[in-house]
């Protein structure tokens, strides 16, 4: 024991004190860990969904800019172009106006969006007081659907009775055109309570223009 005095017993305390602590922080951090990743993966995922409709958005304003021109242009390159589908696919034939629109949405739709998921629905109208309307019909027994033998209007020339007479095209001068994009996409990370991966989530982005004189 000689030459161990007060100062090297102070020093052997000093030491026995700082372990505990080093345990301490140790499973502070452990336990604070998961929730620190949570909400790190949850701030992550809602980004990556604000991100999406922002695009969306952008690509549906990108394609009105061109559809109220009532340009049909040069026909697209002999290359391959990217189109998006159209959802209402079934109704009204391509074109050439259409074709561009659909190319434009493709375009913008950047990174951000896979236009393979991507669909777009354009419809017109001769005014916005028709917007939503359904087809002028007799309706005779008041049930406000069509039945055999109740005579309608046709508006938009496809044959039969429709609750919403848009015409599926950009439509024409000084017509409303509605641009509608749908996309169905999955969480970033997959990991958010309530954004699991296996989650689909849907996403709908609309622009009401009035075309130009043409």
């Amino acid at each position: 024991m000689k030459g161990f005095g007060f100062s090297g017993l102070k020093g052997v305390l000093r030491g026995t004190r700082k372990h505990p602590l080093r345990g301490a922080s140790a499973l502070e951090t452990a336990a604070a860990l998961p929730f620190l990743i949570l909400i790190l993966t949850a701030a992550a995922d809602h980004a990556w969904l604000a991100l999406v409709q922002q695009q969306m958005g952008h690509a549906a304003r990108n394609a009105s800019r061109f559809g109220i021109t009532g340009q049909a242009e040069t026909p697209l390159p002999g290359i391959a172009v990217p189109l998006v589908n159209l959802c209402n696919a079934g109704n009204g034939a391509s074109s050439l106006r259409t074709d561009r629109i659909r190319a434009i949405v493709a375009s913008s739709a950047g990174v951000v969006l896979n236009p393979a998921a991507l669909c777009l629905e354009v419809g017109s109208y001769a005014g916005y007081q028709a917007v939503g309307q359904p087809e002028p019909l007799a309706d005779i027994n008041g049930n406000g659907r069509h039945d055999p033998g109740e005579a309608f209007t046709d508006i938009n020339g496809n044959g039969v009775w429709d609750p919403d007479q848009a015409t599926p095209s950009a439509g024409s001068s000084d017509e409303v055109a509605i641009y509608t994009l749908r996309y169905v996409t999955t969480p970033l990370t997959g990991f958010t309570p309530g954004l699991g991966r296996d989650r689909l989530l849907s996403f709908e982005a609309r622009v009401v223009v009035r075309n130009e004189p043409f």
